[in-house]
This record gives C-alpha cells, structure tokens and sequence, in this order.
C-alpha cells in the first residue's frame, strides 16, 4: 500500500510544482514571511499600559478611548498633585487597568457622588475611585461583573500603603506573574507574525495539493486508480505524503530565510523554527485538503481556507495580545493551532524543551481528526 502511494504521490507532484501557483505558494510567501522579522521589531510596544488618560471633564465619555483588553477604571482625583497621578500611573502598572483620570480638586462630594452614578450608567466603566488625600478616605466602587475587581482592590490597597515613590514595584508587579505557557505576546510578536504569513502559504498549499484530487476525479483518474491494486486508502495516503513533502517543503524555504535573512534574535534556533513551522504547516495544509474533498470544488474550498487562516488567527492571538482577555476567549484560543505554536515558542525561549512533545502530541490529534474527514469525504464523493 505504502509504495502505491509513494507512486501516487511522485504522479501528483508532478502535477503541482508545474503550477505556476506554486512559485509564490512554495517559494515566495515563505521566503518572505520570516525575511519582514526585520522590519517588525522595529515596532514600538503598547506603552498604554503604563499610562493614565486624563480626562477633561469629569462628564466625558471613557467608552471612545478604551482598548477593550483591560478593565477600564475611572479615578475622580481630589488632591490633583504630582504625587495622586503617580498613585493611578502605579496602580496602572499591574497591567490589567487602564485608567482614566478626571481631576475634580474643587468639586463637591454631591456633584462628584451624581458624576459617577452617571458614568456607572451611562459609560463604560468597571470599576470606580474617588481618591482623597487621606487614604483610608478613599472610596472604590464596583460596576458590572468584571472578575479583575478583587485584583483591583488588592492593587490599590498595596500601592496606597505603600506609596508610589518605592524603590521597586515588586507588590504590583506580583499581579503580572504568569504561568510558564502564558504567551508574552510582545517576546513572541515577531514569530507570531511570520507564522500567520507562513500558515497563509500551507493552507494555499493544500488547496494545490487538493487541486489534484478534484482534477483526478474530473477526469476520471480517480475511479482507474481504484481499479488497479490501489485502494482509498492508499490513494489517501498518496496526498497525505503530498501533504507533507509540500509542508516540508516550505518550512525548509522559511529556515533557510530565517537563518541567513533574518538579522533579528527572536530567542528561538533555526532547528526550533523549523520545527514549529512544519508540523503547524502540516495541520493547516491537510485542513485546506481534508476539508475541501468535502467540498469538492476549488472555488469553495478557497474561500473556506482563507477564512479559517484569518479567523484562526485571529482568535489565538497572533496579532495582537489575549493574556487580558476573558477566560471563554482563551480557551477558544487553545482551539487554533497557532496558539498552540506560540505556546511551543513560549517554551523554548524558556529553555523548556518539553515544547517539542507538546507540539507532536497536538499536531497528532489535528492530523487524526483531518484524516476521518478526508475519509468521510471520499465516501460522499464516491456515492454522489
């Protein structure tokens, strides 16, 4: 069966790399992928964290300035000194709040108390403080669900007890302790983004790979392949094997740009790369292939495999940070087979080699679940 294939495969590559497609699918796109790491570092990092946005008004609307990826807190600052901005830079610090700061020095209590009422109401805010010189005077409320409130108030407990003027934010800093698969989104942003270009190249590949199959049928190739000693499976493992050599053959053309192109560190070695961009090139060559036989056209297929790479993407955060977001839309990430690379990544620029079995072990239950649908696909096929 498996030299049947092999013959299968050697056929139907022929085919491929005639494709004039196949120059910017194979070559192309993955030589360039990695190649743009050297313009991507050059990318400032979100420095929002750290910093308070001043409102002018107590009354103005945080809802257009928030970046949805921390818990908007807005602060009613009675003292209006150098030393109560520092307090909301501080307690901003923790990485999770985005502060909104509105000095209301001459403000009575019962204009600043119908102020907030409004803003809980009206605008989009989690939580509420209305800082005073003395801290125990200090008043913090509560609006919504959001679960980051217990962290809050621990954070303002610590940076008003402490002050905003210690040697060292160790107390604040304790909140952005993070287990060692957390992804730092910023470590690992130029690989992310030559990943998302790289998968873009093996789910394009696959729909090559997917082209001969629906030409073989077309021409009826497929039903004189079943007449001699080849078999479904064996014609399945044909574009499987395809699969892979297209896979291996564009992680090879990524290593190879990123080890003599790539003039930046990204914390990773090329053996590494290479590693993470075949097997997530794999799973998302045989995602294009599998799911298209289900199809059974080009046309649909493309467009299929084009939205699963934008939304995957996407969703497991290659381009832009999730460690704040909710707990429903992290553990969608873990769906997407990017996530899962960077987690991979993650580990190695940690010097934890156990990313290599993570990685083996998920890629073996995508090519699983791929395989069943090829198979179900040729059986629709074939009674259609």
């Amino acid at each position: 069966m498996f030299i049947n294939a092999l013959r299968l495969a050697k056929y139907s590559a022929k085919l491929i790399i005639r494709n004039k497609a196949f120059l910017v699918i194979g070559i192309l796109i993955p030589l360039l992928a990695p190649f743009l790491m050297n313009m991507w570092y050059k990318i400032p990092t979100d420095e929002k964290v750290e910093t308070t946005y001043e409102l002018k008004s107590m009354d103005e609307q945080m809802a257009y300035h928030i970046d949805f990826y921390r818990m908007p807190v807005k602060v009613y600052d009675t003292v209006c000194s150098d030393y109560s901005k520092k307090i909301c830079d501080e307690i901003g610090k923790a990485g999770m709040f985005q502060m909104f700061r509105a000095e209301c020095k001459d403000a009575s209590y019962d204009k600043i108390e119908k102020s907030y009422k409004k803003s809980a109401l009206e605008d989009r805010v989690s939580a509420i403080i209305v800082l005073r010189e003395n801290p125990e005077e200090t008043e913090l409320f509560k609006v919504g669900d959001d679960e980051r409130y217990e962290l809050l108030e621990d954070t303002v407990s610590m940076v008003l007890a402490n002050g905003p003027y210690t040697s060292d934010n160790s107390k604040v800093s304790l909140l952005k302790v993070s287990s060692g698969d957390d992804v730092d989104y910023f470590k690992t942003r130029n690989f992310s983004y030559s990943l998302a270009i790289g998968t873009l190249a093996s789910i394009f590949g696959g729909v090559l790979v997917l082209g001969t199959v629906i030409s073989e049928k077309r021409d009826n190739a497929y039903s004189r392949i079943l007449l001699t000693k080849a078999n479904k499976a064996s014609y399945l493992l044909s574009k499987l094997i395809l699969s892979l050599g297209t896979a291996l053959f564009q992680s090879i053309c990524m290593t190879l740009s990123f080890e003599f192109l790539v003039k930046v560190d990204v914390g990773i070695s090329g053996l590494q790369f290479f590693f993470v961009v075949l097997l997530t090139g794999l799973v998302f060559n045989l995602i294009s292939l599998c799911g298209g036989i289900m199809f059974d056209s080009m046309a649909g297929a493309s467009l299929m495999s084009f939205t699963i790479w934008s939304f995957s993407a996407l969703v497991a955060g290659a381009y832009f940070d999730i460690s704040d977001a909710s707990e429903t839309y992290q553990k969608a990430s873990l769906l997407m087979p990017q996530r899962w690379a960077l987690v991979t990544v993650t580990r190695f620029m940690n010097h934890d080699n156990s990313g290599y079995p993570l990685l083996l072990c998920v890629t073996l239950g995508y090519l699983v679940i791929m395989i069943v649908i090829g198979l179900l696909g040729l059986k629709v096929a074939e009674k259609e």
